[in-house]
Protein backbone atom coordinates (compact mmCIF):
# COMPACT_ATOMS: atom_id res chain seq x y z
CA UNK A 1 0.00 0.00 0.00
CA UNK A 2 1.36 2.86 -1.35
CA UNK A 3 2.03 6.09 1.29
CA UNK A 4 2.05 9.71 1.16
CA UNK A 5 5.70 11.66 1.92
CA UNK A 6 5.47 13.62 5.06
CA UNK A 7 5.01 17.05 4.51
CA UNK A 8 8.38 19.49 4.74
CA UNK A 9 8.88 21.53 7.66
CA UNK A 10 8.34 24.46 7.73
CA UNK A 11 11.91 26.99 6.87
CA UNK A 12 10.49 29.18 9.43
CA UNK A 13 10.47 32.57 9.47
CA UNK A 14 13.74 34.12 9.48
CA UNK A 15 14.65 31.72 6.38
CA UNK A 16 12.40 33.71 4.53
CA UNK A 17 13.37 36.99 5.52
CA UNK A 18 17.20 36.10 5.14
CA UNK A 19 17.39 36.78 1.40
CA UNK A 20 16.11 40.06 1.70
CA UNK A 21 18.84 40.95 4.49
CA UNK A 22 21.13 39.54 2.35
CA UNK A 23 20.02 41.38 -0.57
CA UNK A 24 20.22 44.91 0.92
CA UNK A 25 24.36 44.06 1.43
CA UNK A 26 23.83 45.97 4.54
CA UNK A 27 27.45 45.78 5.64
CA UNK A 28 28.46 47.24 2.69
CA UNK A 29 26.40 50.26 3.93
CA UNK A 30 29.60 51.09 5.96
CA UNK A 31 30.80 52.37 2.53
CA UNK A 32 28.00 55.71 2.42
CA UNK A 33 27.83 55.87 6.23
CA UNK A 34 31.29 56.32 6.92
CA UNK A 35 31.80 59.11 4.62
CA UNK A 36 28.75 60.55 6.09
CA UNK A 37 29.63 60.73 9.52
CA UNK A 38 32.71 62.34 8.39
CA UNK A 39 30.81 65.05 6.57
CA UNK A 40 29.03 65.29 9.99
CA UNK A 41 32.22 65.38 12.40
CA UNK A 42 33.67 68.12 9.98
CA UNK A 43 30.52 70.38 10.33
CA UNK A 44 31.22 69.78 13.83
CA UNK A 45 34.93 70.29 14.12
CA UNK A 46 33.82 73.86 11.75
CA UNK A 47 31.07 75.26 14.44
CA UNK A 48 30.92 72.90 17.44
CA UNK A 49 27.56 71.83 17.00
CA UNK A 50 25.71 68.95 15.23
CA UNK A 51 21.67 69.60 14.38
CA UNK A 52 20.89 65.63 15.29
CA UNK A 53 17.11 66.06 13.66
CA UNK A 54 18.40 66.73 11.13
CA UNK A 55 21.54 64.12 11.35
CA UNK A 56 18.73 61.64 11.63
CA UNK A 57 16.31 62.48 8.96
CA UNK A 58 19.32 62.85 6.48
CA UNK A 59 20.37 59.39 7.73
CA UNK A 60 17.30 57.58 6.40
CA UNK A 61 17.60 59.58 3.40
CA UNK A 62 20.28 57.90 2.47
CA UNK A 63 20.18 54.71 3.55
CA UNK A 64 16.92 54.14 1.30
CA UNK A 65 18.97 55.98 -1.54
CA UNK A 66 21.75 53.49 -0.93
CA UNK A 67 19.56 50.37 -0.52
CA UNK A 68 17.71 50.85 -3.70
CA UNK A 69 21.12 51.46 -5.22
CA UNK A 70 22.52 47.94 -4.32
CA UNK A 71 19.33 46.40 -4.46
CA UNK A 72 18.55 48.05 -8.66
CA UNK A 73 22.48 46.96 -9.27
CA UNK A 74 21.87 43.19 -8.16
CA UNK A 75 18.40 43.20 -10.69
CA UNK A 76 20.28 44.71 -13.68
CA UNK A 77 23.62 43.19 -12.97
CA UNK A 78 21.66 39.42 -12.80
CA UNK A 79 23.45 37.83 -16.04
CA UNK A 80 26.68 38.98 -15.12
CA UNK A 81 26.59 37.92 -11.38
CA UNK A 82 25.20 34.65 -12.97
CA UNK A 83 28.21 34.08 -15.20
CA UNK A 84 31.08 35.58 -13.04
CA UNK A 85 32.31 32.16 -10.40
CA UNK A 86 35.50 34.07 -10.30
CA UNK A 87 34.79 36.55 -8.28
CA UNK A 88 36.38 37.54 -5.21
CA UNK A 89 34.71 34.60 -2.42
CA UNK A 90 34.16 32.14 -4.94
CA UNK A 91 30.30 30.89 -6.02
CA UNK A 92 29.21 31.39 -3.06
CA UNK A 93 30.86 33.39 -0.33
CA UNK A 94 29.21 37.01 0.52
CA UNK A 95 30.66 39.54 2.58
CA UNK A 96 31.53 42.98 2.63
CA UNK A 97 35.34 42.73 0.90
CA UNK A 98 33.24 40.24 -2.28
CA UNK A 99 32.27 41.04 -5.78
CA UNK A 100 29.41 39.82 -7.65
CA UNK A 101 26.94 40.56 -5.71
CA UNK A 102 24.87 38.59 -2.99
CA UNK A 103 23.78 35.39 -5.01
CA UNK A 104 20.93 36.12 -3.69
CA UNK A 105 19.02 36.98 -7.54
CA UNK A 106 21.27 34.23 -8.95
CA UNK A 107 19.93 31.51 -6.82
CA UNK A 108 16.31 32.23 -6.98
CA UNK A 109 15.74 32.71 -3.25
CA UNK A 110 13.87 35.82 -4.63
CA UNK A 111 11.93 36.53 -8.04
CA UNK A 112 13.57 39.36 -9.79
CA UNK A 113 10.90 41.37 -10.33
CA UNK A 114 10.27 41.44 -6.89
CA UNK A 115 13.76 42.73 -5.98
CA UNK A 116 13.10 45.02 -9.02
CA UNK A 117 10.23 46.62 -7.33
CA UNK A 118 11.75 46.70 -3.71
CA UNK A 119 14.42 48.71 -5.45
CA UNK A 120 12.03 51.33 -7.02
CA UNK A 121 10.02 51.35 -3.44
CA UNK A 122 13.06 52.62 -1.67
CA UNK A 123 13.92 55.43 -4.18
CA UNK A 124 10.71 56.33 -3.85
CA UNK A 125 10.39 56.63 -0.09
CA UNK A 126 14.00 58.69 0.10
CA UNK A 127 11.83 61.31 -1.86
CA UNK A 128 9.77 62.50 0.67
CA UNK A 129 12.22 62.62 3.44
CA UNK A 130 14.35 64.36 1.43
CA UNK A 131 11.90 67.41 0.98
CA UNK A 132 11.26 67.33 4.97
CA UNK A 133 14.83 67.67 4.98
CA UNK A 134 14.82 70.82 2.89
CA UNK A 135 11.25 72.31 3.13
CA UNK A 136 10.38 70.91 7.02
CA UNK A 137 14.12 71.35 8.33
CA UNK A 138 15.83 73.88 6.61
CA UNK A 139 18.75 72.77 5.63
CA UNK A 140 19.14 74.56 1.96
CA UNK A 141 18.18 74.76 -1.73
CA UNK A 142 21.22 72.43 -2.57
CA UNK A 143 19.18 69.63 -0.52
CA UNK A 144 17.49 68.36 -3.00
CA UNK A 145 19.02 68.57 -6.12
CA UNK A 146 22.14 66.70 -4.48
CA UNK A 147 18.98 64.17 -3.13
CA UNK A 148 18.22 63.72 -6.80
CA UNK A 149 21.52 63.72 -8.49
CA UNK A 150 22.22 60.87 -6.11
CA UNK A 151 19.81 58.70 -6.92
CA UNK A 152 20.32 59.45 -10.62
CA UNK A 153 23.48 57.81 -10.02
CA UNK A 154 22.36 55.26 -7.91
CA UNK A 155 19.64 54.06 -10.47
CA UNK A 156 21.26 54.55 -14.03
CA UNK A 157 24.95 53.51 -12.37
CA UNK A 158 23.61 49.22 -14.09
CA UNK A 159 19.92 50.46 -15.12
CA UNK A 160 19.26 51.08 -18.97
CA UNK A 161 19.63 53.63 -21.03
CA UNK A 162 23.00 54.76 -19.42
CA UNK A 163 24.11 51.72 -17.57
CA UNK A 164 27.42 54.15 -16.84
CA UNK A 165 29.36 51.08 -15.09
CA UNK A 166 28.97 48.74 -18.74
CA UNK A 167 30.20 51.95 -20.53
CA UNK A 168 33.27 52.59 -18.46
CA UNK A 169 31.56 55.30 -16.12
CA UNK A 170 31.20 53.55 -13.37
CA UNK A 171 34.52 54.82 -11.63
CA UNK A 172 33.04 58.50 -12.10
CA UNK A 173 30.16 57.41 -10.84
CA UNK A 174 31.53 55.98 -7.85
CA UNK A 175 33.96 59.25 -7.29
CA UNK A 176 31.08 61.69 -7.53
CA UNK A 177 28.59 59.93 -5.77
CA UNK A 178 30.46 59.32 -3.03
CA UNK A 179 31.82 63.09 -3.04
CA UNK A 180 27.78 64.19 -2.50
CA UNK A 181 27.78 62.07 0.55
CA UNK A 182 30.52 63.88 2.29
CA UNK A 183 29.54 66.90 1.10
CA UNK A 184 25.87 66.13 1.80
CA UNK A 185 26.65 65.29 5.32
CA UNK A 186 28.71 68.63 6.19
CA UNK A 187 25.65 70.36 3.99
CA UNK A 188 22.44 69.45 5.52
CA UNK A 189 24.32 70.52 9.03
CA UNK A 190 26.59 73.91 8.15
CA UNK A 191 25.79 74.95 4.23
CA UNK A 192 28.15 75.44 1.50
CA UNK A 193 31.71 74.85 2.07
CA UNK A 194 34.68 73.16 0.29
CA UNK A 195 35.78 71.86 3.20
CA UNK A 196 34.48 68.40 2.85
CA UNK A 197 36.22 67.78 -0.69
CA UNK A 198 39.12 68.64 0.55
CA UNK A 199 39.62 66.54 3.69
CA UNK A 200 37.90 63.46 1.59
CA UNK A 201 40.04 63.96 -1.54
CA UNK A 202 42.18 60.68 -0.22
CA UNK A 203 38.65 58.56 -0.30
CA UNK A 204 37.67 60.03 -3.49
CA UNK A 205 40.20 59.10 -5.46
CA UNK A 206 40.95 55.77 -3.42
CA UNK A 207 37.16 54.87 -4.06
CA UNK A 208 37.71 54.77 -8.30
CA UNK A 209 40.85 53.00 -7.96
CA UNK A 210 39.23 49.88 -5.48
CA UNK A 211 36.74 50.06 -8.41
CA UNK A 212 39.34 48.93 -10.42
CA UNK A 213 41.16 46.38 -8.70
CA UNK A 214 37.93 44.62 -7.69
CA UNK A 215 37.49 44.52 -11.77
CA UNK A 216 40.40 42.05 -11.97
CA UNK A 217 38.54 38.92 -10.60
CA UNK A 218 35.40 40.09 -12.17
CA UNK A 219 37.39 40.04 -15.65
CA UNK A 220 35.90 37.17 -17.30
CA UNK A 221 32.66 37.28 -16.41
CA UNK A 222 32.21 41.64 -17.43
CA UNK A 223 33.83 41.08 -20.60
CA UNK A 224 31.76 38.16 -21.52
CA UNK A 225 28.45 40.39 -20.71
CA UNK A 226 29.81 43.46 -22.36
CA UNK A 227 30.44 44.78 -18.95
CA UNK A 228 33.06 47.02 -20.61
CA UNK A 229 34.72 48.94 -17.25
CA UNK A 230 38.32 50.31 -17.42
CA UNK A 231 39.69 47.23 -16.51
CA UNK A 232 37.91 45.31 -19.97
CA UNK A 233 38.38 48.40 -22.14
CA UNK A 234 42.20 48.92 -21.31
CA UNK A 235 43.42 45.40 -20.00
CA UNK A 236 44.73 44.38 -16.52
CA UNK A 237 48.50 44.89 -17.08
CA UNK A 238 47.93 48.84 -18.20
CA UNK A 239 44.70 49.15 -15.18
CA UNK A 240 47.25 47.90 -12.89
CA UNK A 241 49.94 50.73 -13.15
CA UNK A 242 47.09 53.26 -13.07
CA UNK A 243 45.50 51.64 -10.30
CA UNK A 244 48.99 52.52 -8.23
CA UNK A 245 49.50 55.45 -9.65
CA UNK A 246 45.65 56.20 -8.12
CA UNK A 247 46.60 54.93 -4.39
CA UNK A 248 49.94 57.01 -4.43
CA UNK A 249 47.74 59.89 -5.22
CA UNK A 250 45.20 59.01 -3.08
CA UNK A 251 47.93 58.91 -0.02
CA UNK A 252 49.54 62.22 -0.83
CA UNK A 253 46.13 64.15 -0.60
CA UNK A 254 46.34 63.75 2.94
CA UNK A 255 48.52 66.39 2.88
CA UNK A 256 46.16 69.15 2.48
CA UNK A 257 44.00 67.99 5.47
CA UNK A 258 47.14 67.52 8.14
CA UNK A 259 47.49 71.22 7.26
CA UNK A 260 44.35 72.33 7.67
CA UNK A 261 43.99 69.95 11.19
CA UNK A 262 47.54 71.03 12.36
CA UNK A 263 47.19 68.49 14.98
CA UNK A 264 49.17 65.10 15.70
CA UNK A 265 45.39 63.73 15.76
CA UNK A 266 45.62 63.14 11.94
CA UNK A 267 48.59 60.06 12.33
CA UNK A 268 45.73 58.37 12.39
CA UNK A 269 45.59 58.80 8.48
CA UNK A 270 48.90 56.72 8.56
CA UNK A 271 46.50 53.13 9.12
CA UNK A 272 44.62 53.60 6.16
CA UNK A 273 47.89 54.75 4.26
CA UNK A 274 49.45 51.08 4.91
CA UNK A 275 46.34 49.15 3.86
CA UNK A 276 46.59 51.16 0.37
CA UNK A 277 50.00 51.20 0.04
CA UNK A 278 50.40 47.47 0.97
CA UNK A 279 47.84 47.05 -1.82
CA UNK A 280 49.60 49.25 -4.40
CA UNK A 281 52.95 46.79 -3.48
CA UNK A 282 50.92 43.78 -4.07
CA UNK A 283 49.70 45.24 -7.64
CA UNK A 284 53.17 46.88 -8.85
CA UNK A 285 55.15 43.38 -7.87
CA UNK A 286 52.71 41.63 -10.98
CA UNK A 287 50.95 39.51 -8.22
CA UNK A 288 47.78 40.60 -9.84
CA UNK A 289 48.38 38.02 -12.28
CA UNK A 290 48.06 35.61 -9.30
CA UNK A 291 43.84 35.03 -8.25
CA UNK A 292 44.85 35.02 -4.77
CA UNK A 293 47.34 37.88 -4.87
CA UNK A 294 44.83 39.87 -6.90
CA UNK A 295 41.97 38.80 -4.63
CA UNK A 296 44.13 39.76 -1.48
CA UNK A 297 45.31 42.83 -3.01
CA UNK A 298 41.97 43.85 -3.67
CA UNK A 299 40.67 43.02 0.08
CA UNK A 300 43.29 45.26 1.39
CA UNK A 301 43.01 48.12 -0.60
CA UNK A 302 38.67 47.62 0.43
CA UNK A 303 39.80 47.77 4.15
CA UNK A 304 42.02 50.92 3.88
CA UNK A 305 39.38 52.86 1.50
CA UNK A 306 37.12 52.08 4.27
CA UNK A 307 39.12 53.23 7.19
CA UNK A 308 40.10 56.07 5.39
CA UNK A 309 36.73 58.00 6.62
CA UNK A 310 36.99 56.25 9.53
CA UNK A 311 40.66 57.95 10.43
CA UNK A 312 39.45 61.20 9.22
CA UNK A 313 36.45 61.37 11.36
CA UNK A 314 38.38 60.30 14.57
CA UNK A 315 40.97 62.58 13.92
CA UNK A 316 38.35 65.56 13.56
CA UNK A 317 36.14 64.63 16.37
CA UNK A 318 39.66 64.11 18.70
CA UNK A 319 40.94 67.70 17.68
CA UNK A 320 37.70 69.44 18.45
CA UNK A 321 36.72 67.37 21.54
CA UNK A 322 39.88 66.84 22.85
CA UNK A 323 42.20 69.22 21.31
CA UNK A 324 45.67 68.86 19.70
Amino acid sequence: MATSAPPLPDAGPWARLRPWVDLQELPKHLANLLPFCLGTALAFWSSGAVDWTVFGVALLALFLLTDGTYIANEYFDFDNDRLNLTRIGGADQVGITTTGGTRVLVKGLIPRRHALVAAVVAFLLAIPVGLYLQIGLGTGPLTIPLGALALFIGWFYTAPPVRACYRGLGEAFIAVGQGLVVFGGFYVQRGFSLLPLVVSLPWLIALPALKIIREFPDYDADLATGKRGLTVRFGRARMAGVYDTLITLAVLALVPGYYLLHSPWFLLGLVPAWFLLRSAHLVADGRWQEVGQAEAAAVQGFIGMLLLPVALTVAFLGDALIGP
